[in-house]
């Protein structure tokens, strides 16, 4: 089991939210591979989840 995040960071239009830290890390079957990165060392079925929270900048359209 991987978790990945990132807090208070600014992203462009268009480019990747990247995943800097990992609090919990268990087993040997994931790893975070730099940022924005989570490499699958094994094959198997893997249930990703993701939550975000966004607060954009000026108006607009936000999507995660």
């Amino acid at each position: 089991m991987l978790q990945a995040y990132s807090s208070n960071i600014d992203v462009a239009a268009n480019a990747v939210c990247p995943l800097n830290s990992a609090v919990i890390d268990k087993g040997c079957a994931e790893a975070l591979a730099g940022a924005g990165t989570i490499e699958l060392n094994r094959c198997g079925v893997y249930l990703v989840e993701c939550d975000g929270f966004c607060e954009p900048a000026a108006a607009g359209l936000v999507s995660f």
